[in-house]
Parts: structure tokens; C-alpha cells; sequence
């Protein structure tokens, strides 16, 4: 298992000298330890790291990203599970781990309405539909409807992509393909790069991925970017339709936004959790933290705290549950 401790801004004293005197979220200078459950280096552990950044800049609060990778990311829940409810544990986890994964998998280890306590929201993101620019003229796709009534022509089927059985994307697709009526043959890879790979090598239709990996091949011109798994367009490629531009093909409801919140341990005061939602609100404009998020296709996006947080676990589980359901995906 592979652990990263990585101090991101220790002492009030790296400050400017001519910053305001600012108080730790925790007392006795205490340092936080924010869980990632995967490896360094991907979308997830680019959240803990920038938010945390921009949380010890505002109020000079110690933050250490802890990397806990492994059991498709229960071991990094767990750590937070089992720590004390005082504030010096938490875990920067994906909506998907309230909704998707409970229901995915055969033997649940942990109950999050039981075992954790959401604070705040800290991004959203969504998928993006990308396919050759070689393929699209060979075939006339020249946007996402004719992408799918391509695929429901008899004879044709579409090869789609994603990084793996039970990912945002694969969920996405299988709804889309059950929903339109659509041939579309879910290829699993062991991540997005070999997706991307096999696509422009020509051994796939599509992907379907988070946005950073396919923005510079669109940018290029070897990719076309066919829709975004929203139901509104991004602001980071506004000029690509949202899923609720297609409501011709019963779709227009779909909308495929992932997002994380920091989270804690059952057991934590209201007071704590109240506390620590309103540094990360603060912390939202600290210097270029809107910028680096959007460098990795995240969007900051922040709730008003532990109650809206929850509330909006409950209201978004229907649609992912939906998805799981028609996908089959299940994990060991």
C-alpha cells in the first residue's frame, strides 16, 4: 500500500507578515488529516491537495493528505470510519461513495448514514462524450443524436470505452443505451489512459471520461467533443450541448455530475462540523484555487454546510441508483 503524508502549509508563519492574525479550525495546533482514497496523482487526490492548500492559506490550519488506496476505495473510507470524531480525520470522498458503491457491492463494509458525517461539497465535475475526428466524418457524426441514431440502425454497433466496470462513465452509457434503444458495447479498461489509447488508435467508437485526459486532443483537433455527461453544458467547454439538449432521444432528464465532500466520522459535534464548512466557504477564494481546479476539470462548488451537504446525497441517490441498476455493475 502506497502512503503519502504530505504537509501542504504548516505554521501561520509562512504567511505574509503582513496578514491578519488567523485561528486553526483545530486548537493546540493539531494538524488535520485529510483522506484520499486512491493514489496520487488523480482527480481525487488533485482535490484534497489544492482544497487543502487553500484551507491552510485562510486560516493557517496544519492539513496533511493521507493517500489510501486499495478495495476500490472502502480501505480510505475506513481509515475515516475508525477515526475520533474530533475533527483530526477526515476523507475527501465522491458522491459515489454514498450512492453507487453501497449498492454495487456484495458485501457493504461501512453504512454511510450510520458511519460518516458529510460536512461540505468541495467540487463538481462531469463526463465528457469524445469520439475521432477521422470516425466521426467516415460515419456523419456530427453531434450526439447522430452518434446514437447511427448506433440504433440495424447492423451497427457502437464500441464505447470507459476506465473500468461500475466508473461514472460506464453507468452513464448503459442508462444512454437502455434509454435510446441504442447497440453500444461497453469496453472496461484498467483506467482512462487506455481508453484514450484505444481510441485513437481506432480499436473503440468512444469514451466517455472526466474532461482534463480529452480537453488538449479536442483542443488539437483529433478529437470531436460530442456532448458532456450533464444535463446543462460546462463552463469549461461551453460551446459542447448537455445531455438536456438531447431530450429527443429521452435523455433530457440525465444528468451526470460527480462530486466530492469533505467528510468525518459519526460522532461529530454540530459545532466542529459547522466550524470546518465555514473555513472551506472562506477558503473558496484563496488565490488561484478556481484556476487549478478548472486545470483538472473540476469546478469549485460549495454547500452551505452539513445539512444541505446531506440533503443533497439523498436527492441525487435516485439517479445513480437508477444507473447502477441498468448497468449491472457490481463489485466483489
Amino acid at each position: 500500500m502506497l502512503i503519502t503524508r504530505r504537509p501542504l502549509l504548516f505554521a501561520a508563519a509562512t504567511l505574509p507578515l503582513a496578514a491578519p492574525a488567523i485561528a486553526q479550525i483545530l486548537p493546540g495546533n493539531r494538524p488535520m488529516r485529510w483522506v484520499v482514497p486512491f493514489p496520487p496523482g488523480g482527480a481525487a487526490d488533485a482535490i484534497g491537495r489544492l482544497w487543502a492548500d487553500a484551507v491552510t492559506t485562510t486560516t493557517g490550519q496544519a492539513i496533511v493528505i493521507d493517500n489510501r488506496g486499495g478495495g476500490n476505495g472502502v480501505l480510505g473510507v475506513q481509515q475515516v470510519v475508525q477515526a475520533p470524531p474530533d475533527g483530526t480525520v477526515l476523507g475527501v470522498f465522491s458522491i459515489a461513495f454514498f450512492t453507487a458503491l453501497p449498492i454495487m457491492m456484495a458485501r457493504q463494509p461501512y453504512d454511510w448514514e450510520r458511519d460518516l458525517t458529510p460536512i461540505i461539497q468541495l467540487v463538481t465535475s462531469t463526463v465528457l462524450c469524445c469520439v475521432t475526428a477521422e470516425r466521426a466524418r467516415e460515419r456523419g457524426w456530427t453531434d450526439f443524436a447522430s452518434l446514437i441514431n447511427w448506433a440504433k440502425q440495424p447492423g451497427n454497433r457502437l464500441t464505447k470505452g470507459s476506465a473500468g466496470n461500475g466508473s461514472a462513465a460506464h453507468l452513464l452509457i448503459a442508462t444512454i443505451a437502455k434509454r435510446t434503444g441504442a447497440e453500444i458495447e461497453h469496453v472496461p479498461y484498467r483506467g482512462g489512459a487506455p481508453a484514450l489509447n484505444d481510441l485513437i488508435s481506432g480499436n473503440i467508437d468512444m469514451v466517455f471520461d472526466f474532461m482534463p485526459a480529452l480537453m488538449p486532443h479536442v483542443a488539437s483537433g483529433r478529437l470531436v467533443a460530442l456532448a458532456v455527461g450533464s444535463n446543462a453544458r460546462s463552463p469549461l467547454l461551453p460551446q459542447v450541448p448537455g445531455l438536456g439538449e438531447f431530450a429527443a432521444l429521452n435523455i433530457g432528464d440525465l444528468d451526470m455530475q460527480s462530486w466530492n465532500a469533505l467528510t468525518g466520522p459519526r460522532g461529530m459535534s454540530a459545532d466542529l462540523t459547522a466550524s470546518i464548512a465555514d473555513a472551506v466557504k472562506r477558503s473558496a477564494n484563496a488565490p488561484d484555487l478556481e484556476r487549478r481546479l478548472n486545470a483538472s476539470g473540476l469546478i469549485p462548488a460549495t454547500t452551505d454546510g452539513p445539512a444541505a451537504t446531506r440533503a443533497k446525497i439523498m436527492a441525487d441517490a435516485a439517479g445513480w441508483r437508477e444507473m447502477v441498476e441498468t448497468s449491472g455493475a457490481r463489485m466483489e
